[in-house]
């Protein structure tokens, strides 16, 4: 397969620049998953250390995801933050052609804390709406999301919110809100064991943990979102201020 061992150059580096190159000419598409580990040391005659060091490196640069209990696939190619853009994640992906889908993993009524409290403009302790859910893109997961909403600003909002897989239709239909605007605090964690499960990534993975606040027509806030996403999967773009 041209490995040449007489090089100064390691043979896991050399393995790893030939599956580069065969993503990168289509041999191995976005979203498919390679061969594994034993089928590599088959292909290239070398040890399955060599063929465990060439694949770390792809997936610290992003080229490869591993997914626990399924494989490593090529990534996926990066979806910009327009995903978390004022149309909403359901809207937004229609329009991309891609096939959205949201699972709710919780929802539950609880008093509101401080911290959601100062951003949803209510007082401590008032009921809010905290739902829990896995965005999908294509049946693969891209975000994990806790939002809050207030329920004396959407009353019952917990039960017409399992009946349509996107909340902004809801609250355009049922409250006659929509939102306009939104201000976003980006940070980068690693992934804990529960993180890893539900985004299907490895534990210790780079996670950008976005703290979104959405505002209406009246510069009113509407929710709190928190999201987490593999930085991997999404590019996120700063506009120049007007």
């Amino acid at each position: 397969m041209g490995l040449n061992p007489s090089t100064p150059q390691p043979l896991y580096m050399q393995i790893r620049q030939m599956l580069k190159k065969d993503i990168q000419h289509g041999k191995y598409k976005p979203d498919e998953q390679i061969p594994t580990e034993a089928e590599l040391c088959d292909t290239y005659n070398v040890s399955r250390i060599t063929i465990r060091k060439a694949i770390e490196e792809l997936v610290k640069e992003g080229t490869l995801t591993r997914i626990p209990r399924r494989g490593t696939f090529v990534t996926s190619n990066k979806f910009h933050n327009e995903l978390l853009s004022v149309s909403g994640f359901s809207e937004f992906s229609h329009q991309l052609g891609m096939i959205p889908n949201s699972r709710i993993l919780r929802s539950e009524v609880i008093p509101a804390g401080e911290e959601a409290a100062g951003h949803l403009k209510i007082e401590p302790g008032s009921p809010v709406l905290e739902l829990e859910r896995l965005m999908y893109v294509n049946d693969r997961p891209l975000f994990y999301d806790i939002a809050h909403y207030s329920l004396i600003r959407f009353p019952d909002l917990e039960k017409k919110i399992a009946m349509n897989d996107s909340t902004y239709k809801i609250l355009a239909e049922e409250y006659q809100t929509e939102i306009v605007s939104n201000d976003k605090i980006i940070g980068v964690i690693g992934a804990t064991k529960d993180y890893a499960r539900l985004l299907e990534c490895d534990v210790g993975a780079n996670l950008f943990r976005i703290v979104k606040v959405a505002f209406d027509a009246d510069d009113e806030p509407v929710h709190l979102s928190t999201y987490m996403c593999e930085t991997n999967k999404v590019n996120l773009t700063v506009h120049r201020a007007k």
